[in-house]
């Protein structure tokens, strides 16, 4: 019977009201050959506290903690430590069915699948849970899957996915930038040789957590989260001159125009930011026309 070890990493910031359901989502998988990665990222709050106790009680809970530098970072750390076969990220908000790990590892074929791609719902403040993969086409068209990551016509969040260690060789989230998943999985999704999907929802995403960078309302988070759009498209860019010529411009329509709404909120609002450059629009402007 196929059961690798699955790693999965859970980055924790400012979540002590969410932690313990994160938590315990693992606890209560069907499939028992996990470990359980917290990277307590400089949480101000009680986090800490809370993971070195459950990693008291369970020896396949590890618990690291390190001064805050992001998800990017956190995750990265995570990756240094997992020894699974197989990787898969946890926000510490959100939470999976108690089958999740199961129904993932049965959809790798044994392993013949480089990156399952399962579905999810979002949970609202208000406590309804809203579908948002019930009209995906469950496919195993790689090539298919690859450019639609590509063209971010698919989710490119990196929780609710699992994928083979070995694709992580060398690869790295970017530190210290927003919109982080989206930057990394084309790298990932064309390294992969095989990958399935399945809609079925076994991720849950929480939408209560107002502490959550994604969903800040302060202007500069909001802006520099566009600006990082604009980061990623260029990524994008760069992976699809490698693998999708034809692709590259669509993607680069796509870069400028995710820059000129960041451009148009850095200059409108005014709220400066040392962390944005944007230079390389003009190069944008002229290759779209």
């Amino acid at each position: 019977m196929y059961e690798p070890l699955i790693s999965i990493i859970v980055p924790v910031y400012k979540v002590e009201k969410y932690i313990h359901r994160c938590i315990e989502s693992v606890l209560h998988q069907t499939y028992t050959n996990w470990e359980l990665i917290l990277v307590d990222d400089g949480s101000p709050d009680s986090c800490g506290r809370i993971c070195d106790e459950y990693a008291m009680y369970h020896d396949k809970i590890a618990v690291i903690h390190k001064i805050n530098q992001g998800v990017g970072a956190a995750r990265n750390t995570g990756l240094h430590r997992a020894e699974g076969e197989w990787i898969y990220f946890l926000d510490s908000d959100d939470f999976i069915k108690e089958d999740t790990l199961e129904k993932m590892i049965t959809f790798s074929n044994e392993g013949f699948y480089d990156i399952v791609m399962a579905g999810h719902s979002i949970l609202k403040s208000s406590g309804k849970f809203i579908p948002c993969s019930d009209s995906w086409n469950e496919s195993d068209d790689t090539s298919t899957i690859q450019k639609k990551i590509l063209l971010d016509e698919l989710p490119n969040f990196s929780c609710g996915k699992l994928y083979k260690r070995i694709l992580w060789e060398n690869v790295y989230f970017p530190v210290d930038m927003l919109i982080e998943d989206m930057y990394i999985n084309p790298t990932l999704f064309y390294r992969a040789k095989h990958i399935c999907i399945h809609k079925e929802a076994l991720y849950y995403y929480s939408y209560e957590n107002t502490d959550s960078i994604m969903r800040s309302k302060t202007r500069k988070t909001y802006i520099y989260n566009r600006y990082c759009r604009f980061l990623a498209w260029e990524e994008h860019i760069r992976i699809a001159s490698i693998y999708e010529a034809d692709l590259v411009p669509v993607c680069t329509r796509k870069a400028l125009l995710a820059a000129i709404k960041a451009l148009l909120l850095y200059y409108g609002i005014g709220c400066k930011d040392s962390r944005v450059d944007f230079t390389s629009v003009r190069f944008y402007k002229k290759a779209s026309r």
